[in-house]
Formats: structure tokens, sequence, C-alpha cells
């Protein structure tokens, strides 16, 4: 435990408090790190900028860096027959419960640099020694809240270009051709819809519902101001306060220039990054509403921690405020997402179009769809031949990854297919060489 730090009795104002403070390094030291801390717990939750959709966070997490999730879809029904009960008492019944894991994924650090010239002055008066110790907690959390955000809403817009999200087409709200009425009849059915078990709008396609008093809505700020509070929270079955209290703000499902060279700096090492093409942002800005599970979102802190270290030689203070956490998607939960813009798969393509491949091995292939729209650009991968294939020759219809069998007749040409959503497909030749 630190010693109390002893000023003397005639010591009365709070730059003579600062003087004596400030003429002993140790009772600096001390003093700082208490005061830095304790006023940044107060001004986490009220001077500072908040992450607006930290509704969806799930929490911290005291020890590991995974949490698995787990789904048990519903059983399904046999027909009763008494003559079978003897025959089929013991038989397995297999519960069909999925898994998805959700690992750390984001370790970011904010470092501030704070000299001892401006800490003397922030004696001066107690509202400039405050206003310096919030400069400094400001700047660490306020970049936290909004990367945290920042990431959130770029998870959710990668989801919907990539065709994760169940999509629904209205007609535009504004601007030529609007019927905003459209959009407020789409959003009532499927506010009503979600409340069913189907395999429609979650990823993994198992039966899931969400009620209402689990469903949140995602508006940007300029199709509520088009449409209207009160048409919204009729849309959405819900009185107007209850609305605004499940209404998740945005200003818009674009990212201006600004955020994208906050993203660029937010994810420079990040392999799974990738910025904006013209034709995606012109896609998300037909975006009018997302309505998500509150379980959609996987976000979970593991670590958070605010250090210090003082430099003798340069007289400044260097301090680091250290944030880790997990950013994922569950793909049981459900979704729906309301554009004004139809999709539209227009090819797709196999990389690499041919290739010889060793008996007994193995290669990687990849599709690219194209398009227009939020489509999806998820494949099932398939595999023939004019020939019988040896039973080792097999494709992994999600991955793509072909397996040659050691007893495959060398030369036998095959077709690897990849097939789009919609059932348009690209193809590629593999022909297969002896082993040397």
């Amino acid at each position: 435990m630190t010693n109390p730090v002893r000023i003397p009795d005639d010591t009365r104002s709070i730059h003579k408090i600062g003087e004596f403070i400030m003429s002993y390094q140790p009772y600096q030291n001390a003093y700082l790190n208490a005061l830095v801390n304790r006023v940044g717990r107060v001004l986490v939750t009220s001077s500072i900028w908040n992450d607006p959709w930290a509704v969806f966070d799930k929490g911290r997490l005291e020890y590991g860096e995974t949490v698995e999730e787990i789904f048990a879809n519903v059983a399904k029904p046999f027909s009763y027959d008494p003559a079978e009960s003897e025959s089929k008492l013991y038989k397995r019944h297999i519960p069909d419960v999925r898994a998805a894991f959700h690992s750390m994924n984001w370790q970011k650090v904010y470092p501030v640099t704070v000299s001892n010239d401006q800490l003397r002055q922030a004696f001066i008066s107690y509202g400039e020694m405050t206003s310096l110790i919030a400069y400094i907690v400001d700047t660490l959390y306020t970049g936290m809240s909004l990367d945290v955000f920042l990431t959130k809403k770029y998870m959710l817009c990668r989801e919907a270009l990539n065709g994760g999200i169940y999509t629904v087409v209205t007609a535009p709200i504004s601007g030529t051709n609007a019927n905003p009425e459209d959009a407020v009849e789409k959003y009532r059915e499927y506010t009503n819809n979600l409340t069913f078990l189907k395999t429609t709008y979650n990823r993994a396609h198992v039966r899931n519902h969400t009620p209402i008093d689990k469903q949140v809505i995602i508006v940007p700020n300029k199709a509520e101001s088009v449409i209207g509070v009160k048409v919204l929270a009729a849309a959405f079955n819900l009185s107007e306060v209850d609305y605004i209290s499940r209404r998740i703000a945005v200003d818009s499902f674009d990212f201006d220039a600004d955020d994208e060279e906050r993203l660029g700096l937010l994810f420079a090492n990040d392999d799974t990054y990738a910025p904006f093409t013209s034709e995606e942002k012109a896609a998300l800005q037909k975006i009018n509403a997302v309505k998500l599970d509150t379980d959609w979102f996987m976000c979970f802190t593991n670590f958070e921690q605010f250090t210090e270290n003082y430099n003798g030689l340069g007289l400044y203070w260097q301090y680091f405020y250290h944030g880790w956490r997990t950013f994922s998607v569950s793909p049981f939960a459900n979704a729906v997402l309301f554009t004004e813009e139809a999709s539209n798969i227009k090819a797709v393509k196999v990389s690499p179009t041919t290739a010889n491949v060793a008996q007994g091995t193995f290669i990687q292939m990849s599709a690219t769809v194209t398009g227009t729209g939020l489509f999806d650009k998820a494949v099932t991968w398939t595999i023939s031949s004019t020939s019988d294939l040896a039973s080792g020759t097999s494709i992994d219809g999600g991955t793509g990854l072909l397996r040659v069998a050691a007893d495959e007749v060398a030369g036998t040409a095959i077709t690897v297919t990849a097939t789009a959503v919609d059932g348009k497909t690209g193809t590629a030749t593999v022909t297969v060489v002896a082993a040397s």
C-alpha cells in the first residue's frame, strides 16, 4: 500500500499544493497516477463520447480468449406406431446441436504523452487541472469508443455485402419513384415473421425465432427523418417510446473519408480488412433499415488496462490504454435487412481456371462471385468427369479443397464447378498427372 502524502499545514491554495507535489518526484508520480485513474473511471460514463452500439456488447471475459456458442435445433417428429416399439426402443436419435466459436481478434493500444510543463500549468486553477486530466483520459477512451463502433459497423456492412443477412427489397423512401408506405409495410410484415420458428433469417439455417422484445432496429438518420418516428414505431409494432428505446442510432451505412481513414489505421496490419469499393458504397447507401436479434453480434471485452511510464530524461509521462476484444457474428441469430436495390448475381469465376494436380495430392480452388446490390457471395462446390473417378477423389462442398486420390488415373480431366445461390456457375478443369 502507498503511504499517504503529507502536505504542510500552512499550504492553503491549490497552486501551492501543486507546487509542493511537483517539487518531489515520488509525490508527483503517486498523485498523477491516482488522479488519472480516478477521473478516468468517472469520465468514462459521463463526459466522453460513448459507443451508440454498446447494447450489442456481451460483457467481459475474465479468462480465456474463445467463446463457444451452442445452438440446439428443434427435434424432428416421427409417427407413433406401437408395433415398432420393441424394434426401435433403443435406436439412437442424435440431437441436432451445432456450435460456433468466437475468438479474440482485436488488440489495440492508445498512447498519449504529457510533459511536466503541462502538469505545472494544471495547478494554476482547479478548473485547468481537471481539464488536463479530462484531456488525457478523453483522448484514450474516446478513441477506443469510436473504433469499437466503427468495427461493429464495418462488420455489419461486410456481412450485408457478402449476402450474410436476409435481404428484403422495398420501394425508395425518397427521390424518384418514392413510396415510403411500401417500406413501412415490409417492416411490419417481417417484424412479425421473425417471431416464428424459421430457417430463413439466419446464416446457419436453423429453426430460430426472435420475439419482438429481442428485436432491435438500426435506422439511418436520413430514413428516420423521411418516414417519421411515429410511422416507424407503428411499422415495427411498437409504441413510440418503445421504438425510441429499441432504435439503434447510425449516421448512415456508408463511410465518409474520415471514417475510411480511421479504418485504414485501425486495420493497417489486418489481411482480412478490405476498403469498400465505389460499387459497394453505392449499395450500402441503399439500405434504409436493419432488424437484428440482440444476440446477432458476438462482441466481448477480453482485456482493458490503463498504464503509465515516466521518462526522467525527457521529463514526460507516457500513458497507454490497452483494449483487447472479440468481434464476431452469430450464425444462429436472425437478421433482416431492407434495401432499395435488388440484388443480381452476374457471373461466377473459378480460379485457377486450369491446373495439373499430381496423384495423392490436393489443390485449393477459389471462386469470385460478381454482381450488383447485396448478393450472397457463397458457392457450393462439385466435381465431375467423363470417366469414373476414384472413390478417394472428392471436393469439400463448402471450402473448395479438391483432393485427388493416389489411385486416380493419370490424364483424367476433372471438371470443378462452383454454383452460386441463384444457380449461376463457374467451372475449371483439373488434369491428374502421375505422381513423381
